[in-house]
């Protein structure tokens, strides 16, 4: 009995850290002399805790959770996306795209990690952890982009 409370609540835990916004239905532009950026996050059990910051020139926008998306109007020029460390002991790195945005365009980035380096080392009956992952923001055109979106939700809080 207490093990199923133990699995109820662990299971409760992880998809409550994915995005629980309306689910994506379409990309869409809603203004010609802007330009709309979707960013996304596939779900992944490494790292769904925890929601990614996502900072646009220096601003802080929010941050993508797990199987989410954010969908963000900006206007055209050079601009820098960067998602930061969470934390000091967050294993992902920092990652940062320099863009070129035209008007009336649409842009699609994906941010992803994987699991690069993991160490277990058992010390008696205490056991020590660590490891690394490796982040990166990948750039998708609509075709490769909008198959990901339809399985994710808004990050929008």
């Amino acid at each position: 009995m207490k093990s199923s409370i133990f699995v109820f609540i662990f299971i409760f835990f992880i998809t409550g850290c994915s995005a629980t916004g309306p689910k994506f239905t379409k990309a869409t532009l809603t203004n010609q002399k802007l330009s709309t950026v979707y960013l996304m996050r596939q779900y992944k059990f490494l790292g769904a805790a925890g929601c990614r910051a996502v900072h646009i020139d220096n601003k802080d926008l929010g941050c993508i959770k797990n199987a989410g998306y954010l969908r963000i109007d900006l206007t055209p020029g050079s601009h820098a996306i960067k998602f930061p460390k969470v934390t000091e002991n967050d294993w992902a790195n920092e990652t940062e795209v320099e863009l070129e945005l035209l008007a009336g365009k649409i842009y699609y980035f994906e941010w992803t990690h994987e699991l690069e380096d993991f160490y277990v080392i058992p010390a008696g009956s205490v056991v020590v952890t660590g490891g690394e992952t490796k982040a990166s923001i990948i750039q998708h055109h609509e075709g490769s982009a909008v198959p990901i979106l339809r399985e994710l939700r808004e990050s929008k809080s």
